[in-house]
């Protein structure tokens, strides 16, 4: 199968500060007024993340051919929302503010396609959505291998991750079956997002690659993210071979 190199019909919803009121006090997610306490806040520290592992990740794809919609809080502080507007310089991020009612998928639906139908460049009715977050890393050849994957698969999930430790740059190694970096191919008529059902309730095509095309931060911000360091088996890399496997901007 030969992969249409460059062509944008791959979308990447990354949320940022949504906030999901029918959510409320959650293990994922901070009180509103919380993200922006301290300095530096809950959001300070997720944006040096996302420019330091998942934008330089992005910036270094073999194929280019994608979208990243951030998805932010509509209510989001002026300052903030200047910032994050900033990101479409890259020349592949849009900005979509919905908090995204878990309970009314449809309206945020409605926005990411609307904002991809105003965007794309391709004439493909085929869409592909994967889901990552600001602590996520992806291989140059990320792109290309969810693409490919992706052909005659509803969905995929790519389920060997590597565990980056961003204190003290362990890294660990596991296999995480229909785990969270999932893509869906679905139809511009008959979208399916990728965030409307559950970590390990996907349902998805396991690919297992030769070594990781996704990387995983653990830090002491992520909960959910902490469960998985024990699960994951050590997997020293020399620092060349792993600079060839992730970006990290210095």
């Amino acid at each position: 199968y030969k992969v249409e190199k460059n062509q944008d019909n791959h979308i990447i919803l990354l949320r940022i500060n949504q906030y999901w009121e029918s959510l409320g006090v959650h293990t994922s997610q901070l009180e509103r007024d919380q993200m922006y306490k301290g300095n530096p806040n809950w959001l300070d520290i997720r944006l040096e993340w996302m420019e330091k592992y998942m934008l330089e990740n992005l910036k270094n794809q073999d194929d280019m051919g994608f979208w990243c919609f951030m998805l932010i809080n509509p209510q989001t502080p002026q300052n903030y929302k200047d910032k994050l507007y900033s990101y479409e310089d890259l020349g592949f991020v849009k900005i979509i503010e919905t908090n995204g009612d878990p309970n009314n998928r449809k309206h945020e639906d409605d926005l990411v396609l609307n904002t991809y139908k105003s965007v794309k460049t391709n004439n493909s009715n085929e869409i592909l959505c994967s889901r990552l977050d600001t602590d996520d890393m992806v291989g140059p050849y990320w792109n290309i291998a969810v693409k490919s994957s992706s052909k005659n698969n509803k969905r995929i999930s790519l389920e060997t991750v590597l565990l980056y430790n961003f204190l003290n740059e362990e890294k660990r190694i596991i296999k995480y079956s229909k785990g969270s970096f999932v893509t869906t191919n679905s139809t511009l008529d008959n979208f399916e997002n990728p965030r409307s059902f559950a970590h390990g309730q996907s349902n998805a095509v396991s690919i297992d690659t030769e070594y990781p095309l996704v990387c995983m931060g653990i830090h002491d911000n992520n909960i959910m993210n902490q469960h998985w360091w024990p699960a994951g088996r050590p997997y020293p890399l020399e620092e060349e071979i792993f600079n060839q496997m992730f970006k990290i901007r210095k």
